[in-house]
């Protein structure tokens, strides 16, 4: 998928301002109409969808140099993102990859991208959730989550206006995740599978926002929405990579899983 066409010239910084537009005019714009030869106006969806991603390999960027060195596991995971997840052309991942480099070494903080991308999709949860999500995984991506990416992760919400549980519902749900993975050839006795059983429950209420004493009616309520929200023709519509609605889809699965390990555990204790 070709994301840097045409219209896309060294004067978009402009557009944007701040951290993102000085990404740009440091030397991306340069890059960008290197093949370019014409200047064309940019739409609302296109101004979007680049300012999506150039804010999240900037923010990528950040991320990774948390802990003070760029892991192999970290670089891995933002190039297997580019290539798996956004299927971008070869022209489109030299941008991204030269984005992610110049932002982990700039003087510019994590979140003061963070409160411009807020900015651009102030009024889009979806988007600003999975952002969130990409920048927790990369953390992991070295099978460790560090202490100043920790930190980092813990205050990102604030700035990028998630709720407050963002961070508690987030690791509940990646440490679920690899529990239950690993737990399925466990031999461990049924006290240990009984207490993970309901560590991994409780992650599904987080998931989905809502508390245990939540009506069958309420969960399903949230589900809705978080599928709604999380909608591939939904994402689409609004002008955003379809790599990225690829990822969107990831996580409904998320919440597929969790509203259906909440009705099948009520079901079983009627």
């Amino acid at each position: 998928m070709a994301w840097w066409g045409a219209g896309i010239g060294g004067t978009i910084g402009l557009l944007f301002g701040g951290p993102i537009g000085a990404i740009i005019g440091a030397g991306i714009g340069s890059t960008l109409t290197k093949d370019s030869g014409q200047y064309e106006h940019l739409g609302s969806d296109q101004q979007r969808q680049i300012g999506f991603l150039v804010s999240a390999f900037s923010m990528l960027g950040k991320m990774a140099k948390a802990d003070g060195v760029v892991s192999h596991d970290e670089i891995a995971f933002v190039d297997g993102f580019i290539k798996r997840q956004l299927e971008l052309d070869p022209k489109s991942r030299q941008v991204a990859m030269e984005i992610f480099s110049r932002a982990k070494n700039d003087n510019t903080s994590i979140y003061k991208y963070a409160e411009q991308f807020t900015e651009i999709f102030v009024l889009d949860d979806a988007m600003r959730e999975t952002i969130y999500r990409v920048l927790f995984m990369t953390a992991l991506a070295d099978g460790q989550l560090h202490p100043a990416e920790r930190e980092i992760l813990q205050q990102l919400p604030l700035y990028l206006q998630l709720s407050d549980d963002a961070y508690s519902r987030l690791e509940a749900e990646l440490s679920g995740r690899s529990r239950s993975g690993s737990g399925s050839q466990s031999r461990s006795g049924s006290g240990r599978a009984a207490s993970g059983f309901s560590e991994n429950l409780d992650a599904s209420y987080k998931i989905l926002g809502v508390e245990k004493t939540a009506t069958d009616a309420e969960v399903k309520s949230a589900f809705r929405k978080k599928a709604q929200e999380y909608h591939p023709d939904k994402l689409a519509s609004k002008g955003l990579p379809e790599g990225f609605t690829k990822f969107a889809k990831e996580q409904m699965q998320q919440f597929t899983e969790a509203h259906d390990k909440i009705m099948k555990s009520r079901k079983q204790n009627a």
